[in-house]
Formats: C-alpha cells, sequence, structure tokens
C-alpha cells in the first residue's frame, strides 16, 4: 500500500494510530480483502523512523476499541524492533555473503598470481608451500629464469592483514614480473622496485623482500635483502646466517640495497620462510622461528626440496599444538645439486 493513500497509508503519513468502524463509510478505505468492514492500523516506529504499519481487519462493523488501540500502541514498539532486527539480521547476511564471494573471487586470482610450483632451474631442487592463514594472503614469491641458466627468486610479504595486504602484495608482484626480466643484479631490481613503490605513496604501506640470484656457473647464491627474515642454509648439519640488510620497500625514497654472495655446495639446503612460520607460538608462547626451527633443520635428513619442506610443515604442526595461526605460512626449500659431470 502507498504511503498516504488507504488506511495503513494514512497511519504512516501521521504516524499515529487510525481506527475506522466502518469502512464502507470511509472514502480513505482502499479494499484489499473482500468483507473487510472495520480496520485499525497503528504505525512502527524506531528511533530511526517508521518501519511499518501493523493492520488488523475484521468483517464486523466497529470490531475495535480504543482499548484495542491503547493495547496495540503498547506492542507497536516491541514489534517494531523486533522488525528492524530482523531486516538488519537480513542486511548483515546478504553483505556477509557478498564479502565471502569477494574473498573467494580473490582467493582464486590469487591462486593465478601466486606459482603452484617452482620451475626447473639447472643445478637447483625447488619447493614451495603455501598455506594462507585466511582467504588471502600478503606473502609474494616468484621465479625468473634467464636463457643462460641463471635464475631470480624473489620472496616477499606486504605488511597489514587480509584484504589490504594482498592487494598491495599484487602490486608489488606486478612491478616484480614487469622489472625482473630486465634487471638481473637483486639490489638493482629491490631498487627499482622501491623507487615504484615509493612513487605510488602508499601511505603506512610497506613491503618486505628477498632476491636471490642463482649462477649455476660460479655456483653461487647472491642475495638482496629489504627487511625480510634472512634466508638460512643448513649444510652438512651446521646452520649459515648470511647477512644481509636493507630497508622494506616503499617506505624510503632513494635507497640502495647491498648484495651478498654465497658460494654454494652439493646438498645445500637454502631456506626461504614468512612470518607465520618465524614467530608461531606454541602453548607455552615459545616461537618455533627461534626455539624450533634450528634444531630440526640440523637433524633434517631429507634428500629432496619437496621432502623437507612437507617434514618441516608437519613438525610446524606438531609444535603449535593446536595453537591458533595468526599469519600466513609461506616455505621456499632449495636444495643445490651436485653438478652433472663433462664427459
Amino acid at each position: 500500500m502507498p504511503v498516504g493513500k488507504g488506511i495503513t497509508g494514512t497511519a504512516a503519513v501521521l504516524m499515529q494510530p487510525v481506527r475506522v468502524d466502518d469502512t464502507l463509510a470511509d472514502p480513505r478505505y482502499i479494499e484489499c480483502t473482500q468483507g473487510v468492514r472495520s480496520e485499525v492500523a497503528v504505525p512502527l516506529v524506531t528511533p530511526e523512523g517508521l518501519v511499518g504499519v501493523m493492520d488488523l481487519e475484521s468483517e464486523r462493523i466497529g470490531n475495535f476499541t480504543e482499548s484495542h488501540v491503547h493495547t496495540l500502541a503498547l506492542l507497536g514498539p516491541l514489534f517494531a524492533g523486533a522488525l528492524a532486527n530482523a531486516r538488519l539480521v537480513e542486511e548483515l547476511q546478504r553483505r556477509k555473503k557478498r564479502m565471502e564471494d569477494d574473498l573467494q573471487a580473490a582467493h582464486q586470482l590469487q591462486t593465478v598470481l601466486l606459482p603452484a610450483t617452482a620451475p626447473e632451474i639447472p643445478g637447483l631442487d625447488i619447493a614451495v608451500r603455501f598455506r594462507p592463514a585466511h582467504e588471502i594472503s600478503g606473502d609474494v614469491y616468484d621465479f625468473f629464469e634467464y636463457g643462460d641458466h641463471n635464475a631470480l627468486i624473489a620472496f616477499g610479504d606486504a605488511s597489514g592483514k587480509s584484504v589490504s595486504a594482498a592487494l598491495y602484495a599484487a602490486v608489488v608482484s606486478g612491478f616484480l614480473r614487469t622489472m625482473a626480466p630486465r634487471r638481473r643484479s637483486p639490489g638493482m631490481l629491490m631498487q627499482a622496485l622501491n623507487d615504484a613503490l615509493v612513487a605510488r605513496k602508499a601511505e603506512s604501506r610497506f613491503a618486505t623482500m628477498l632476491i636471490l640470484q642463482w649462477n649455476p656457473t660460479r655456483r653461487t647464491i647472491t642475495i638482496a635483502n629489504a627487511g625480510a627474515i634472512p634466508p638460512l642454509i643448513c649444510r652438512k648439519n651446521k646452520l649459515i646466517y648470511p647477512h644481509a640488510e636493507g630497508v622494506p620497500l616503499g617506505m624510503l625514497a632513494g635507497q640502495t640495497y647491498e648484495e651478498v654472495s654465497v658460494a654454494a655446495m652439493p646438498g645445500d639446503l637454502i631456506l626461504l620462510y614468512s612470518d607465520g612460520i618465524q614467530d608461531q607460538h606454541n602453548p607455552e608462547g615459545q616461537d618455533y622461528g627461534a626455539v624450533r626451527l634450528p634444531e630440526f633443520l640440523r637433524n633434517l635428513s631429507c634428500s629432496s626440496a619437496a621432502e623437507a619442506v612437507d617434514a618441516l610443515l608437519a613438525d610446524f604442526d606438531r609444535y603449535r599444538a593446536g595453537h591458533k595461526v595468526f599469519d600466513d605460512q609461506t616455505v621456499v626449500a632449495i636444495r643445490v645439486l651436485s653438478p652433472l659431470a663433462v664427459t
């Protein structure tokens, strides 16, 4: 019924009850149900305004009294509140469904941006595992090959959580894929990435990043670091911590990034891992990266990179013992292979 039309529409406009003893004698009456002879309409009002009209009809003339009107007027606010709450719940459910659909679409897009498997790079055995804490993640990783078998491996993390982190990570990934084919030097690529992100001026946003260059001829790993967790190298049960530092990407203009080279040996296991691995607590509040990871790597006897990653994540889950996961878990394991014999 339009507002202002009929008995209910009149009650909506007047914002007060309307009682009609004989509908046939009231010019405002609009017949919707055959045989109705008396009617009372009570507006349902909340502090935010009108949410509807409660309307009662009867086939008897003069069926409703002032006592009925008084009672209905007392019940009206209760009905109005219930109706408003029901509509609010319905709207929240619609919004939740839209958000879930958007997050699912973003998750599917992110699976395209992040490689599911590592490429075959001569001299290296590489495995990657990605477990987001939520539907979408701020972690970034990618692999770039060149014609002379040189390769770059990028591994990073955008600041923030969930949607905001994932959007910034997508920006970083886009710049990375555009710039990496033209810049083989980890330090120069890192500087170009930083300049591009600073130019965009995304307030309070930054990304940490590791870039590793593999030279199969010299059998060296060259590392540039922009505020990320340094790679961890396990060599015959001994741990090597390459020292490379730099300011996170997107924070300060005009930054340069040092390069540190490490001679690789057959059997070396190079581990790149995200904050979600490093800072995960067990029920006693102890960090996996500080307490458990070094000991685990020293005793790791897996032959392939994939076996090493699977073993690490299994140990990670045992260590947290059901404690809540608060951040994304991304691991890239790189096993240095023995050089092929020349005949």
